[in-house]
């Protein structure tokens, strides 16, 4: 064989190696992607968080009300699960639904194990947990909800379902003041500890960056249960206020989720429902540091990855405004108009630009953090949640 033809056979095993981008010849990687939730359009939109261009969209999703999304550990896939229950498989090097399964009617939450093996949701409706062969999305385990008191089983919602190190999942019962604990690494995914009234009504959970503390907030208990992911020797007790202070309560528009909590300086940043603050803690011992008053009820509360800076969004009439936290001073350092209804933030991986869905401005707009100055305007139908492929290395997400 001639060496030309020998290099045109070399070059056709490239092409059928290396998968192509949904733009044919176009190719990128997936360590640095934004998938982009179009709330209203049922799909996302997946952004080169590098070039800070938009590469393509995936429609036909569901519900992507609440819509959340995990990753693969090699960054492949996209696992996109809708409010109406469907759990999708996103190929993010070609931009298409590789496979899909109803999980269930009313779906809010997922993880992907820490060994990559599994993705489990979270169910509203029905009350329990499910958990899926992450290559297949074959069903391998349900896990009803329920609680028995008093001589009547109580079924509950799921909320704040996390993945934890030694393959442990750990998620809240909304209607039951429980949290659970699942060996995902045991044949059977058998539950291995149930934390009984904890607080009432858990809405939501977080498990610190390292995996050892998950945390749960609750809609009628003042304070959040602590659990230690080493020990599971029990729950303890954390506190938003200041002991012997009060705090002006206002509306609850939307609820602020605790995986939008951050994590910084060895402190928790918590925005408290239904006040206009940011509870500040210590990580380690969950003892009250402080409160930063903010102008507005906060929705999130997003850490650059130096932990240097806390951005800020708010519900309401201060929808439109984002506040930027200082860490080392604990006060805000500088305020923001991006758009008309900010409804999320995140970060590119190391931190130097920031990525905010403006949802009624139909556009996610992209800051310099070094600067604050806008690098772009990405014009995206109705943009809601904002997941970076770097969450596919870290825990709890």
């Amino acid at each position: 064989m001639s060496r030309s033809a020998q290099s045109a056979v070399l070059l056709l095993a490239l092409i059928a190696f290396f998968p192509r981008g949904a733009a044919g010849a176009e190719k990128w990687g997936t360590g640095a992607l934004m998938v982009i939730v179009e709330r209203e359009a049922g799909g996302v939109t997946v952004v080169d968080s590098v070039r800070h261009r938009v590469l393509g969209r995936v429609g036909g999703l569901g519900v992507m009300h609440h819509a959340s999304i995990s990753f693969s550990r090699d960054a492949r896939w996209a696992f996109v699960v809708t409010r109406d229950g469907w759990l999708n498989k996103v190929d993010l090097l070609e931009l298409r639904i590789e496979n899909r399964v109803r999980v269930g009617a009313s779906t809010i939450g997922l993880t992907v194990t820490q060994d990559g093996r599994r993705v489990a949701v979270s169910n509203y409706d029905p009350p329990d947990i499910r958990i899926y062969d992450i290559e297949s999305l074959a069903e391998l385990a349900v896990i009803p909800a329920l609680r028995e008191k008093e001589g009547t089983t109580i079924p509950s919602r799921t909320v704040g379902l996390v993945n934890a190190p030694e393959n442990l999942l750990i998620f809240s019962l909304m209607d039951a003041d429980g949290i659970w604990v699942v060996d995902a690494g045991k044949p059977g995914f058998p539950v291995v500890k149930k934390f009984w009234d904890v607080g009432r009504m858990p809405f939501d959970g977080v498990l610190s960056s390292n995996g050892r503390t998950y945390v749960a907030g609750f809609f009628h208990s003042p304070w959040m249960a602590r659990i230690d992911a080493w020990k599971l020797d029990g729950v303890s007790r954390v506190s938003l206020n200041e002991p012997g202070k009060s705090y002006d309560k206002h509306p609850v528009l939307k609820i602020p989720h605790l995986k939008g909590w951050s994590e910084a300086a060895g402190m928790i940043f918590a925005p408290v429902v239904g006040e206009k603050r940011l509870a500040v803690f210590g990580a380690a011992d969950g003892g009250f540091v402080r409160s930063i008053p903010l102008v507005g009820t906060p929705v999130f509360a997003v850490a650059r990855p130096d932990g240097r800076e806390i951005w800020v969004n708010f519900s309401g009439d201060d929808a439109d405004t984002i506040q930027i936290v200082d860490v080392e001073s604990l006060s805000v350092a500088a305020t923001l108009k991006p758009g008309k209804r900010i409804f999320h933030m995140t970060f590119t991986p190391k931190g130097e630009a920031a990525y905010v869905s403006a949802n009624k401005s139909d556009q996610v707009v992209v800051y310099d953090t070094a600067t604050r100055k806008e690098l772009e305007r990405l014009p995206i139908l109705r943009p809601s949640g904002i997941f970076g492929t770097d969450r596919a290395h870290k825990f709890g997400l």
